[in-house]
C-alpha cells in the first residue's frame, strides 16, 4: 500500500472512531469541587547509608480543595504513631507537614489514580548520630483513589519525602500510607 493511501486510510479510521473515542474521553478523578478532608496510617521508610533500614509508623491528616475536575490544592498534617528500631539504632517520627498540588485522573468511575508534587516538611527522632532533625524540600508521590460510596473512598499512596545527612551519612525518607477521604 502506497504511503499516500495508507495516511489517507488511517486518518479516515480516526474520523469514524471518534465517537465511540469522545464516549470514552477522560476524567478528572475529583469528578466535583466539593472540599475533602482525610487520614492515612503509614510506614515512613528510613534509609541511612551504612544502617539497616527503619520503618516507623505515622498518622497524617489532609485537607484539599479542588479547582477543578483534574487538580486540587492539598495541605497535610501528621504526627508518628511509634518509632521502629533495628540494632540498637531508633527512628520515629515527630512532625510531618506539607502543601501539595495534586492531579487526579479517573480510570473509571469508583478508581482514580493521582500524583502530587510540592513542598514537605519532616521532623525525625533519631538515638544516633546527629540525633533529631528537620529536612524541608521538596516532595512528590504517587497514590490511587477506591470509591466506596458517594462521599467516601479508600486511598494508598507512596510519597518521597526530603532527606538529607546524619554525621556526614545521607538518608531518604519515604511513607507508604493507607487512609480515607470523605468528600463534603
Amino acid at each position: 500500500m502506497k504511503p499516500r493511501t495508507l495516511g489517507i486510510a488511517l486518518s479516515a479510521l480516526c474520523v469514524m472512531s471518534y465517537p465511540a473515542f469522545a464516549s470514552t474521553m477522560l476524567t478528572g478523578g475529583f469528578g466535583t469541587r466539593n472540599p475533602y478532608v482525610g487520614a492515612s496510617i503509614g510506614l515512613l521508610r528510613y534509609d541511612e547509608d551504612g544502617l539497616p533500614t527503619v520503618s516507623p509508623s505515622a498518622i497524617v491528616f489532609r485537607a484539599g480543595l479542588p479547582l477543578s475536575s483534574f487538580f486540587a490544592i492539598e495541605g497535610r498534617l501528621g504526627t508518628g504513631l511509634s518509632s521502629d528500631e533495628t540494632n540498637g539504632n531508633s527512628v520515629s517520627v515527630g512532625t510531618l507537614a506539607a502543601a501539595y498540588a495534586k492531579a487526579s485522573l479517573a480510570l473509571d468511575p469508583e478508581f482514580s489514580v493521582y500524583g502530587v508534587a510540592g513542598i514537605a516538611s519532616v521532623n525525625l527522632h533519631r538515638n544516633f548520630g546527629d540525633g533529631g532533625t528537620t529536612d524541608t524540600g521538596l516532595s512528590a508521590g504517587i497514590g490511587g483513589d477506591f470509591r466506596l460510596q458517594r462521599a467516601l473512598s479508600l486511598n494508598f499512596e507512596w510519597t518521597h519525602l526530603p532527606g538529607g545527612t546524619d554525621a556526614g551519612y545521607s538518608y531518604a525518607s519515604n511513607l507508604f500510607s493507607v487512609g480515607v477521604n470523605y468528600r463534603f
